[in-house]
This record gives C-alpha cells, sequence and structure tokens, in this order.
C-alpha cells in the first residue's frame, strides 16, 4: 500500500512547567507517528450515518480515557483549566469517539481507517480511527510509561476532533447531545441549506436518469440508498497530520499558560473543525446530588480506588474497637459473559502489617449508576456519601451463611467526590423463603456480633477523622443478602 511516514518532535525546554510533562528522553524512546492510512482512491472507508457495530467483546473493552492513570497523572490538570470560563467541557470531548483498547490486529482493517499512528521505535501499529471510534492496540502499549501513554492519548484526541470536519451539521449535533444530553445544538444555517441543496442535486440526477432509463424501454430498478447525508469519510493525509502536530506541539509548550479561545483559534488556523466549540457542552459530573452517582463521578470513584493499590491504611474494627496498619490491594478486571454485557469488576483485599496472607477479600461489581446515602459528620461538619457496591451473589443461601457488604466512603470538594476508603460490613443469612414464581431462594439478613477482625465491620481509610461518624451510621443500615 502506498502510504508515507509522518515523524512528529516535541519542543523540549519548556514541559517541565505543565502538567503535560512529557519528558524528553521518553519522546525519544517511545516516538509516536501518525501515518497516511492510504492513498488508494479504490480504499473502503467508513459511511458517516452510524456508529460501528461493536461486538460483546468489543463493548466490554470499551473504556474513557479520562478515567486512565496516564490522562489523570499528566492530562487532567491541563484540560480542566481549559474548561475553566468557557462553555465547554473538554474532558467530556474525549467522549466524542468511543475508544476501544485490547489486543488487536490494526493493519488487518488498515484500508477502512481514517488515520494510523505507528510507534517510530518499533514500527508497529499502535492506534487507529473510524469515524466515531478511535482502537488501540493494548499489547504495544503495555510496557510504556504513563507519559508515553498519556502522549498517545493527547495525539488520539486530537486527531478525533480533526476528523469532526467529515461530520455535516445534523450529525455533529446528534454527536454533542449523545455526549451531552442538555446541550442545545441547531446545525448552522449555511450546513442546512448546503445540505437541502446537495439532497435537491441527488434527486436531480437520479430524475435524469429514470427518464433515460425508460426512454431506453428500460424499468430502472430500486436505487440503493442516496441520501446525502451518507457522506464518505476521507483519510487523513500528510497535510492533515502536520496540522495535529502543530496543535499538539502547542499544547505541550503553552503547558500552564493554555488558554480555552487561545487553543481554539490555533485550531481554527490549522485547519480544524471548531464548529463544536460554538455549542455550550457541559459535563453530566453525575456527582450524586439527586441521591445518585453515575457517568464520570462514579468512574472516577473506581479510578481511586484503583489508585489505592499496595497502599498503607488504618483498619479501623468499629465493633472491636480497635484499629491497625494494613495494606489494601486493589485489582480491575472486566469479566466477559456469554450472550451478556461484559461486567466491570473490582476486587479488593486487605492484610494486616507483616501479613503474608490477606484476612478480607471481596469483589464487586461496578455499575452505570448507584443510589447513594448521605450522612452529616457532626465532628468533621462534612457530608459523608456512602456508594453501597454489588456484590458476586451469594451460592450458599443456608440460615447462618455470611457474606459481606461493601460500601464506598467519600467526600464531596467543590468540583469531585473524593474516595476516603471502604467499609466493609459483615452479615449472616438469618431467614431463608422458596419464591416459587422466580424458582429461586430469598434471604434476609442480620449483622452478627464480632468475635474478631474477620466478622468485625471494617473501615479502611487513610484518615481515622471519619471513623465516629461511620460508627453512627451503622445504626441506620440494612444487612442484606447478595441472593439475586
Amino acid at each position: 500500500m502506498n502510504s508515507k511516514r509522518r515523524y512528529s518532535y516535541l519542543i523540549p525546554s519548556v514541559l517541565v512547567v505543565t502538567s503535560l510533562i512529557l519528558s524528553a528522553c521518553q519522546e525519544a524512546s517511545h516516538q509516536v507517528t501518525p501515518r497516511v492510512a492510504s492513498n488508494n482512491k479504490n480504499a473502503r472507508v467508513e459511511s458517516v450515518a452510524g456508529r460501528t457495530k461493536l461486538t460483546k467483546e468489543q463493548e466490554g473493552q470499551v473504556v474513557d480515557p479520562t478515567s486512565l492513570v496516564p490522562y489523570q497523572k499528566h492530562l487532567k490538570a491541563a484540560f480542566d483549566k481549559l474548561s475553566e470560563g468557557s462553555t465547554t467541557s473538554w474532558p467530556t470531548l474525549f467522549k466524542l469517539k468511543k475508544w476501544i483498547i485490547a489486543p488487536m490486529d490494526l493493519k488487518k482493517d488498515e484500508a477502512k481507517s481514517l488515520s494510523m499512528t505507528y510507534s517510530e521505535a518499533t514500527a508497529q501499529a499502535q492506534a487507529r480511527q473510524t469515524q466515531f471510534e478511535v482502537w488501540i492496540d493494548s499489547r504495544t502499549v503495555k510496557d510504556a510509561t504513563d507519559a508515553d501513554k498519556a502522549q498517545l492519548i493527547l495525539t488520539e484526541f486530537l486527531t478525533g476532533l480533526y476528523t469532526l470536519k467529515n461530520l455535516p451539521g445534523d450529525q455533529l449535533c446528534n454527536l454533542v447531545k449523545e455526549i451531552s444530553p442538555k446541550s442545545q445544538c441547531v446545525a448552522a444555517k449555511e450546513d442546512v441549506s448546503q445540505q437541502a441543496q446537495a439532497d435537491a442535486e441527488v434527486k436531480k440526477q437520479e430524475t435524469a436518469r429514470k427518464t433515460q432509463q425508460r426512454a431506453a424501454g428500460k424499468t430502472p430498478p430500486k436505487p440503493a440508498v442516496q441520501r446525502s447525508t451518507l457522506v464518505q469519510a476521507t483519510p487523513l493525509n500528510q497535510g492533515d497530520y502536520n496540522n495535529i502536530r502543530v496543535v499538539k506541539n502547542y499544547i505541550l509548550q503553552q503547558g500552564e499558560n493554555l488558554r480555552h479561545d487561545e487553543l481554539v483559534k490555533k485550531m481554527s488556523e490549522t485547519g480544524f473543525d471548531v464548529r463544536i466549540f460554538n455549542v455550550e457542552i457541559k459535563a453530566d459530573n453525575g456527582m450524586g446530588d439527586t441521591g445518585k452517582v453515575n457517568g464520570e463521578a462514579l468512574e472516577s470513584l473506581f479510578v481511586q480506588a484503583k489508585a489505592l493499590d499496595k497502599s498503607k491504611a488504618t483498619c479501623h474494627l468499629l465493633q472491636l474497637g480497635t484499629k491497625s496498619s494494613c495494606e489494601i490491594s486493589v485489582q480491575r478486571t472486566v469479566e466477559q459473559v456469554p450472550d451478556a454485557e461484559a461486567r466491570h469488576l473490582l476486587k479488593y483485599s486487605l492484610k494486616e502489617e507483616g501479613a503474608e496472607q490477606a484476612f478480607l477479600s471481596e469483589t464487586v461489581y461496578q455499575l452505570k449508576e448507584i443510589s447513594i446515602g448521605r450522612y452529616p459528620d457532626k465532628e468533621t461538619k462534612e457530608e459523608l456519601r456512602l456508594v453501597p457496591l454489588t456484590g458476586v451473589a451469594l451460592s450458599n443461601r443456608e440460615v447462618g451463611a455470611t457474606f459481606r457488604m461493601t460500601y464506598m466512603v467519600v467526600t464531596r470538594t467543590k468540583d469531585a467526590l473524593k474516595l476516603e476508603g471502604f467499609l466493609a460490613v459483615p452479615g449472616e443469612v438469618s431467614k431463608t423463603t422458596h419464591d416459587e414464581q422466580k424458582n429461586k431462594t430469598l434471604c434476609e439478613g442480620k449483622l452478627p456480633e464480632a468475635k474478631d477482625k474477620n466478622g468485625d465491620v471494617i473501615l479502611v481509610t487513610k484518615d481515622s477523622k471519619y471513623a465516629e461518624a461511620i460508627k453512627s451510621v451503622l445504626k441506620g443500615i440494612q444487612v442484606v443478602p447478595p441472593c439475586w
């Protein structure tokens, strides 16, 4: 295939002053090289009429890039600052495309891609983009540093914004409303006018074709869909990649001085589609003011939970009234379920300082939305939020069977929810009944009397100031066995 390489070089001197720090030595060892997807005029490209239909396995591999550690460490501060004083939530713009990260053969579908990104160091294809998706081969970045991964995220984000120029105004508005339902987006008048002209031209040509066929004594076949909205997206060329590189380097140069208006101006000058910045795009932060937590806020809590892995904390035994130093381990995994959506799991375990084995291990599911409880802390004058996590279904449904309920202990800052720790509440099945209609055993539970740490209510936190407030909260917690 006839294709060109494009090498990007960063300006190294000013990177140390910004949250986008990507050191020169890292850049040299893990250079990112976008390449022209194809110069073949017959190459297949996707219609922009709809998203790629993902398989169930691929749905389980969709991630929010703003929840990833590389973004949190190297990009978050800058994109949050860009959002200050503007009507655009820059982190929300990452959702314009679905990001699929998994082991995959990117070269297989290069011909129908809008862009391809290669590693200069290894010449491996790291990422490709279609009109509505970003595809990243996880194998190629497995050993990369967080700074290098952030570099790739930034490149693909800018590439995604650049390819918006393929979309007619009505489709761009539909995309905006999908990621920001409260946004008021109306296609520009010139967009609508051009669309009407294009539709009229298609209709005119179709009428002429039918007239010619009838004159020749032929029956016109039923035409394929000819709507002008089925525009063919154009793969990026070398000039497009150069434009993206210019903006990327501008972001890195500006660092802490980056401003929304100045960046949009720079993007406009370098061929980016800036129509989206004419729309007020607010983040649906889902921070629980309605009694539920969801979206970015919920994902952020699970990211914070993962960040606790291998960290030191204090384990409070609330019934026995003792505490000890402990270590918490946290893992996030995806469980593929036949004929069902993939399940996102979080597993945490606790072990006392110096011990080899964990004394508590629990696995919970990450749901899309969770109802929360809010409790005032009289001592700290803060409002604690308890986010209940759904545990694995109880297999032993007999009286006396034990289980645990897990809660995230959360406080709220001005703009975010902060994870303070976990609360693990023990339970014991006190009564069972058989539901004939559903053909399953239902359970009732109670809080057992604590005899040791394995049967006590455990609060895991780095700050002990919430222990007394949580003790009072326990009086109102209903112990519900996971007899799903």
